[in-house]
């Protein structure tokens, strides 16, 4: 079972993410496919995700990451940190990240 707080808990820039211990990943391509080992679902993403999840195999901060995009893609900082906080929700509710807030 996933820890709902986990789930619950604000993501912002100073948050540190890391992919979380109970999943195992693999490249596919550009693609990473993760199976999570708590509920046994697979989970895809595309190239963009893929470098995101690369990304977080290290403990980095929110902003360390968009940072990392941002120089690396042609997108603003804004849409940037947009979709990187959609995906980074997406990911703690399906328990495949952890989440740490400094402060």
């Amino acid at each position: 079972m996933h820890n709902d707080s986990e789930k619950k808990r604000e993501i912002t820039l100073s948050s540190v993410v890391q992919a979380a211990p109970d999943q195992v990943a693999a490249n596919l391509a550009d693609e990473v496919v993760i199976l999570n080992l708590q509920d046994e679902v697979y989970y895809g993403l595309n190239p963009v995700g893929a470098r995101i999840w690369n990304l977080l195999q290290t403990p980095r901060t929110v902003q360390e990451v968009q940072d990392i995009l941002v120089q690396e893609y042609e997108v603003e900082p804004h849409r940037c940190y947009t979709d990187l906080l959609e995906l980074l929700q997406k990911l703690a509710a399906k328990g495949l990240i952890k989440i740490d807030d400094r402060k």
